[in-house]
């Protein structure tokens, strides 16, 4: 009786976790209110494999994630975005057994007459092709 009580909770167990490697990475849906000016969350699945960080720079250099995927604030005089200083701020975790690449980063809003830059955004990507985008922009 102990032995089949074991099997089946590292049955269970071994379920839960491949259940977690197939759902979504970052949790519960993002919620349907957010702060004034910010969000939501937007969260996307590419058939795409993510193995290093260079890897996710070339994801973003040939992918358009969404709109506010702009890296605007790496951008130098001349507009052209400077990759290296992407890689250097680009940071690493671990969620679920998935690695998770992260870059914070702020666009630029542009509106009727006026520009400004944004602040707090993040883009969260899987090695397995899970994508999150988040930020805030406006008083």
């Amino acid at each position: 009786m102990r032995l089949i009580l074991s099997f089946s909770i590292i049955g269970i167990l071994i379920l839960s976790s491949c259940a977690s490697l197939s759902g979504d990475p970052f949790g519960k849906a993002p919620p349907e209110t957010y702060p004034p000016n910010c969000g939501p969350e937007n969260r996307y699945k590419f058939d795409a494999t993510i193995s290093s960080k260079e890897d996710f720079i070339n994801f973003i250099k040939t992918h358009e994630i969404n709109e506010w995927v702009r890296l605007d604030d790496y951008k130098d005089e001349s507009k052209e975005v400077q990759w290296d200083k992407v890689l250097a701020a680009i940071k690493t975790e671990n969620i679920g057994g998935r690695t998770v690449y992260i870059l914070n980063y702020n666009p630029i809003f542009e509106g009727e007459g006026y520009y400004q830059m944004c602040s707090g955004f993040t883009l969260k990507m899987t090695n397995d092709g899970h994508v999150s985008v988040y930020g805030c922009c406006g008083k």
